[in-house]
């Protein structure tokens, strides 16, 4: 078993943790263990018509690793509960099974809380039902593939400045990112942007047992994702770390 270090420092997103948590577990296990796993196990889900493409994207000097959801056909338009059914029915069981479904509804509920609507009335226009489907699956699949017994998270930067929506222009955290940060250790830098998504910070309310600095153990795989808004002028990207627990004493 493992602990799983997510610095979060410069933000956090659906496809950082992905892309970040797939390139940690091939650094630990080698080639083929990560990307390669990960294409098998979200080939369950049963959706037609996406797929995923890796790149590897250079961050002001940094190798980092890059995810982006294809839609190959035109999807439906999915509310919460489509969302849950199709993962009931993939057979995602276990914890990632527990987990995804727990994280889909804390972003389904900080949704229809922001709106005044019913859980049931939630769609996904701004976030995507199936880039949201990939990166909670996904994440949840790969923490179980890393063997993580705790998972650790740094503070999460949660951004300044304002973000362009489906609702207009809004001071960052937007509602939503606001709603869902409750319980978790952030700050806000002086980036005017947004480094904080709903994806992402549902995935670190489901998964993070506590949050402060790198624990102590022995490193095994280091990895690296970014985002589709990382710049060399705004290097954002998520840092997975995989470590052995020691015995203290």
């Amino acid at each position: 078993m493992s602990t799983v270090y997510l610095d979060c420092s410069t933000g956090v997103s659906g496809d950082m943790l992905l892309a970040a948590l797939s390139h940690a577990l091939e650094e630990w296990l080698g080639p083929g263990s990560g990307f390669d796993f990960l294409e098998k196990e979200l080939s369950g889900l049963g959706l037609d018509g996406f797929g995923l493409k890796w790149t590897e994207k250079r961050i002001a000097g940094l190798r980092t690793r890059h995810v982006d959801v294809l839609q190959t056909r035109e999807q439906p338009l999915r509310h919460y509960a489509d969302l849950c059914r199709i993962i009931e029915r993939s057979g995602l069981g276990g914890r990632a099974g527990e987990r995804s479904i727990r994280a889909l509804r804390l972003l389904g509920e900080a949704e229809a809380k922001v709106h005044g609507v019913d859980l049931e009335q939630v769609h996904f226009h701004e976030i995507g039902a199936v880039d949201t489907l990939a990166d909670i699956c996904g994440s949840m699949l790969l923490l179980d593939a890393l063997e993580a017994e705790e998972t650790v998270c740094s503070p999460v930067d949660l951004g300044s400045g304002f973000v362009d929506c489906a609702h207009g222009r809004m001071p960052v955290p937007a509602p939503a990112c606001a709603e869902l940060a409750k319980g978790l250790t952030t700050f806000g830098s002086d980036c005017s942007m947004e480094r904080a998504t709903p994806t992402g910070l549902a995935i670190l309310r489901t998964v993070a047992d506590r949050f402060g600095s790198l624990p102590m153990g022995t490193l095994l795989g280091v990895g690296y994702g970014s985002g589709g808004r990382s710049s060399d002028e705004q290097p954002t990207y998520v840092r997975a770390m995989v470590l052995e627990k020691v015995a203290e004493g």
